[in-house]
């Protein structure tokens, strides 16, 4: 008879579960030898942690007390032609898994080490190498550093308070890596076809790759991947990228200052939303920042992401556009643009369009800086994208320039309505509009000085 129970305790209401049972254990990452001072390090300690909870299937909990873990290593191949020229691990490698914690506290610091090397080296001098084919680069140069934190087919796991810190000011980097930058593996939280995932109080920062990345295939249960209270920050090709998956939760989160540490490699966006392994759907992004990116603050690409929907969401460019959106049915509620967007979807029916509900547009500098982009929004060619009850606020750009020419009806037609424009009542102020076949009605205008 099985003698063993289960008792599930909700960790965060209607979005994770943790399962607890006589089978449950707790570990302290110090039993597997992990010192924690800021100098030992500590990485075979993770891996005995990982591979421990990998042999039982999880099914406990990881405590990580406060201090700085030093972490990473890697495995020079020697000009072995079958094996790249530095060969990383990832630290915290957990398969086919459930029902694990891994808690930290606050002062918990995973620190990668110095002077690993990132991108693309010769096997034999280790010398930075400059050939390698961008289209379709030769993986004996390749020299990766790894994943701090990788789920691959896990469920119902949770990671709170954690600082994972990539240390890529330290990186040593090598030639390009593939078509643009360096795209190689290292990665705060590395998610793969995984379901019921939470993630919060995580800062997944100054990572050579993305700060976190989800990838999941096709799955007729959503994904239940919940990120919350979490700061992916100063990576070097994404704050986040989400190439896969269904049902995403995301709320009071911060995904600012990619490409701006020690390397950029495209897109260098805040968020990008690209299905490279299955379609996108169901994304829910609350009160999140996307701030002073290299690239976009949000970005798209395809049909084959849809439904995504931004409240009470910041978002600013600097360099490059604060929203980037090519795919349907997004919608923001609420949301703060000091930076021009850019596009929107080309809709074929009203529940595809790009909206824009109680949202303002601004041309606010931050430190200093201008925003990008000449008007406050550009979008060309976007049928039935909305923009209702709205507020337009220029100080130096020009206002709006909308085109949907290639609109056949009315219903197609882009549509600003129950809005305000606050414009600049001194003379010679840059207020111009270019609207091209748009909807626009009950709408106010004030002017300031």
């Amino acid at each position: 008879m099985n003698k063993y129970f289960c008792l599930y305790v909700l960790l965060f209401t209607g979005i994770s579960s943790y399962a607890f049972s006589q089978n449950n254990t707790t570990k302290n990452i110090h039993s597997f030898g992990a010192k924690g001072d800021g100098i030992t390090n500590d990485t075979e300690a993770f891996i005995k942690a990982a591979i421990f909870f990998n042999d039982r299937g999880g099914n406990g909990t990881l405590i990580i007390p406060k201090g700085i873990y030093i972490v990473g290593k890697q495995i020079r191949g020697n000009g072995d032609t079958n094996k790249s020229a530095c060969t990383g691990v990832n630290i915290l490698a957990f398969n086919n898994i459930k029902n694990l914690l891994i808690q930290g506290e606050k002062g918990t610091i995973l620190k990668f080490t110095a002077k690993l090397k990132f991108g693309s080296f010769d096997p034999v001098s280790g010398k930075n190498f400059t050939n390698n084919n961008p289209s379709s680069p030769d993986a004996k140069f390749a020299a990766y550093i790894g994943n701090c934190i990788s789920l691959n087919n896990c469920s119902n796991i949770s990671v709170k308070l954690l600082t994972l810190d990539g240390n890529n000011k330290s990186i040593v980097y090598g030639g390009q890596y593939a078509d643009a930058g360096i795209q190689l593996s290292h990665t705060g939280i590395y998610i793969n076809n995984c379901h019921s995932i939470l993630i919060d109080g995580i800062n997944a920062s100054y990572f050579g790759l993305d700060g976190i990345q989800v990838s999941n295939i096709a799955s007729p249960e959503p994904d239940k991947i919940n990120i919350l209270n979490s700061t992916f920050e100063y990576n070097c090709r994404q704050g986040f990228s989400w190439v896969g998956g269904n049902s995403l939760t995301v709320k009071n989160c911060r995904f600012n200052h990619t490409g701006r540490s020690a390397y950029n490699s495209p897109p260098g966006a805040g968020l990008d939303i690209e299905p490279e392994v299955n379609t996108i759907s169901n994304g829910n992004f609350e009160n999140c920042a996307f701030v002073n990116n290299n690239g976009c603050g949000v970005v798209t690409s395809g049909d084959k992401a849809s439904n995504c929907q931004f409240k009470n969401c910041t978002f600013w460019g600097t360099t490059y556009w604060s929203v980037w959106i090519s795919a349907p049915a997004f919608t923001f509620t609420g949301c703060n643009f000091y930076g021009s967007i850019v596009h929107g979807y080309n809709a074929n029916n009203e529940t595809e369009a790009t909206r824009f509900i109680s949202c303002n547009f601004e041309d606010k500098t931050y430190n200093g800086n201008a925003p990008y982009g000449k008007f406050l929004l550009e979008c060309d060619g976007p049928r039935r994208i909305l923009f209702d009850s709205c507020t337009f606020i220029p100080h130096t750009k020009l206002l709006v320039w909308l085109n949907t020419s290639n609109a056949k009806i009315d219903e197609e037609k882009a549509t600003i309505r129950n809005s305000h424009f606050i414009l600049p009542k001194k003379e010679g102020a840059n207020t111009p509009v270019s609207f091209t076949a748009i909807n626009f009605f009950n709408n106010t205008t004030e002017f300031k000085n």
